[in-house]
């Protein structure tokens, strides 16, 4: 008997261990909740409390362009000592007040969505909640302590939700229980959350989970074309870099309703990246594989490849991106394109950049401020930073008879940030370069990069022995708007605009421009003495621009 009654406390004690969960340092038990009919995340947060009695937590109320986050917080309470808790608005911080010989916390706090209707672009970024699925931001949902180590162990419980219902992140899919061990705070708080209706495609890359996490009903393409895309996009990535370390990455897609034109959005975070795309009929595949191919690209131009200095820096971390965005696709035949859309590619891009209106400005102009609030100035390092990493490409190919390329120079730089973490500055891109140009680079990359003049691309394709047309049609918009974008400043005279008929103190009262396309009418409602008219045109004029053909002899000389 006592024999017996030992064997079972023995049993009992065995499996209470293995039962037991690693205690964390912080833990979030995340449960679906209703409160006065809206839908909520009730969330409770168990954490060491502060010994002096003030325990504050990080919580934004304005991030990522966003502001008054603070109205997606429903009711908050300590669960298990008398406190006080207060917003910190100004600081972005929540205020524990509790006695001081209390060892832990535990509080409690309601997350809502602070917005009514359908999303658009402008709630992308905010606590998306209802009753069918969530779609929140790491620091939009979790609140994180503040004066503690870099490095904690995290709890995430989310066995309140039912069996059918997603749950989906940046660190592990349709997992209810998470341990994230020894987490960086700063990774943490830069991830995404989803749960309800969305379904989830995986895959494999050389032994490393891959998924897809989409919901709705699309109309422009099918969840399984835009997994097939993800897939040969990641693959042909991490062979282009010999770099299969990532064992999780997720990509959660999102729809909203947009009546006019199409538009997307993406965010690389943690493991993943999180779009939102607009779902009607002017939205197609291909835009998804750009999207992809680009965003993803600075897995390693970006995020491992880390620029000295922004803003100095993105004709290498945006240009560069774009160059390897389309070669990248071209050269793997990726959703069935080949050398003719590198082409294609190249040539968009060329104009562009010849139509700007800051073509020339000088590097030092691509600053924060003029990036971030100048649509020509923001552009201006993609167009120009594309053109001259395919101006360096031919050129190396051409001087080694074809055994190096920019791949060479991409590769070096990535094993030197990799292994001595150096970060990418104008004097180390031209001390790589010294070892494959032929010559003195460094005025090479003065002329084109800090002064901003034009690669001379007519003499580069005749070098190459490369067919092309001498001129071509480029955006021209033709007007400018005054300051308030009310009325029409100048019209340049004999432009599109001009012959429509437009005048400089045109009111506008309405419009339709799709900038930097020539392919779409410009529509403006302007009104004159009173008198309201329409006027339409499209945004083009002739320009000495040269453009690449897609024959067969070109694809060939240009390695497709």
């Amino acid at each position: 008997m006592f024999k017996r009654v030992l064997l079972t406390a023995l049993l009992a004690t065995f499996l209470f261990s293995c039962q037991q969960k690693p205690e964390s340092d912080i833990s979030y038990v995340i449960a679906p909740a209703v409160v006065d009919s809206i839908p909520q995340l009730k969330i409770k947060m168990t954490l060491e409390a502060n010994p002096d009695g003030t325990t504050t937590l990080s919580f934004p109320n304005e991030a990522w362009g966003q502001t008054d986050l603070y109205n997606s917080l429903g009711r908050m309470q300590l669960l298990n000592v008398e406190g006080v808790v207060e917003k910190d608005l100004d600081s972005g911080r929540i205020v524990l007040m509790h006695p001081k010989d209390v060892k832990e916390l535990e509080f409690e706090y309601f997350l809502k969505q602070d917005f009514k209707g359908d999303i658009s672009t402008r709630e992308i970024y905010r606590p998306i909640i209802n009753k069918d699925y969530f779609h929140v931001f790491s620091h939009n949902m979790f609140m994180v302590p503040e004066n503690v180590e870099e490095n904690l162990d995290i709890a995430l419980d989310w066995a309140a939700f039912p069996e059918e219902y997603t749950i989906h992140n940046s660190f592990a899919s349709q997992n209810k229980e998470q341990f994230l061990l020894d987490m960086d705070l700063e990774l943490f708080g830069s991830a995404i959350f989803v749960g309800g209706d969305f379904r989830i495609f995986n895959g494999d890359i050389q032994g490393n989970k891959i998924s897809l996490a989409t919901r709705g009903d699309w109309v422009p393409f099918k969840d399984e074309e835009v997994f097939k895309v993800l897939e040969e996009t990641l693959t042909y990535q991490r062979n282009f870099w010999n770099d299969h370390s990532q064992e999780y990455f997720t990509v959660t897609m999102q729809p909203f309703p947009q009546e006019n034109g199409s538009s997307f959005q993406g965010t690389g975070l943690t493991n993943s990246f999180a779009t939102s795309v607009s779902n009607n009929d002017l939205t197609d595949i291909g835009q998804m594989v750009y999207l992809f191919n680009h965003e993803l690209m600075h897995n390693w131009i970006g995020h491992t490849i880390t620029n000295e200095n922004e803003e100095e820096q993105y004709w290498f971390s945006e240009g560069f991106t774009e160059y390897y965005t389309y070669k990248n696709i071209a050269k793997n035949n990726i959703n069935g394109l080949d050398g003719s859309f590198f082409i294609s590619e190249l040539n968009r891009t060329i104009r562009d950049l010849y139509a700007s209106s800051v073509v020339e400005a000088p590097n030092a102009e691509i600053n924060y401020d003029n990036f971030w609030t100048n649509y020509e100035y923001s552009k201006l390092p993609y167009w120009r930073g594309a053109i001259f990493a395919f101006y360096l490409d031919q050129k190396i190919q051409q001087a080694s008879r074809g055994k190096q390329s920019l791949d060479d120079v991409m590769h070096q730089i990535y094993t030197d940030a990799t292994t001595k973490e150096q970060k990418l500055t104008h004097d180390y891109f031209m001390g790589v370069m010294d070892e494959y140009w032929d010559g003195d680079f460094e005025p090479v990359f003065q002329k084109h990069i800090e002064e901003g003049q034009k690669v001379d691309l007519v003499t580069l394709f005749e070098e190459l022995g490369l067919e092309y047309s001498p001129e071509s049609h480029i955006y021209e918009l033709g007007f400018e708007f005054t300051e308030d974008r009310k009325e029409i400043q100048s019209v340049t005279e004999d432009s599109k605009a001009w012959e429509a008929g437009l005048r400089a103190g045109d009111e506008v009262f309405s419009r339709s421009i799709w900038q930097g396309n020539i392919e779409h009418e410009v529509k403006l409602g302007i009104r004159r003495n009173g008198e309201e008219r329409n006027i339409s045109f499209y945004p083009v004029t002739k320009g000495e621009v040269p453009q690449l053909k897609p024959t067969p002899e070109n694809l060939k000389k240009l390695c497709f």
